[in-house]
């Protein structure tokens, strides 16, 4: 794994996006301690600043792990979710980050080997695309 890709942010959901982390976890599945988790209520309420925030302060990606569509506690319309993260990628293009350093991703609940295979993905991608003196 390439060692420039230091810091990855996961904005977990409260439900299925964190009892994946907690499945991976029970049953002893890897992924790097870089990883960072952050429990949010709902990806709903993952807002762009917030997002962005996590770049400038040296984030080299941002997954926002939550609920399958139509499986959210909350109720809220995924639509919410998808407008906000194309929003934030369209952002990211206007400040020269690639947008592939944002991905949302949805999971059932309990697929702690789904998490850590898209946490894993996602990171080989991002040091695919990144300049290997990149943070």
């Amino acid at each position: 794994m390439n060692n420039a890709i230091r810091n990855v942010v996961v904005f977990a959901c409260n439900w299925d996006g964190l009892s994946c982390i907690e499945a991976a976890a029970q049953k002893g599945l890897r992924y790097p301690a870089s990883v960072k988790i952050v429990r949010v209520s709902c990806l709903s309420r993952v807002h762009s600043g917030l997002i962005l925030k996590a770049f400038e302060l040296g984030a080299n990606g941002v997954m926002l792990l939550g609920c399958n569509p139509g499986n959210c506690h909350f109720e809220i319309d995924a639509g919410l979710v998808e407008q906000e993260y194309e929003k934030i990628r369209n952002i990211l293009g206007l400040l020269g980050l690639r947008e592939e350093r944002l991905a949302l991703t949805r999971l059932p609940g309990g697929d702690g080997p789904g998490f850590v295979k898209r946490v894993n993905d996602f990171i080989a991608g991002i040091a695919q695309t990144e300049p290997a003196t990149s943070r």
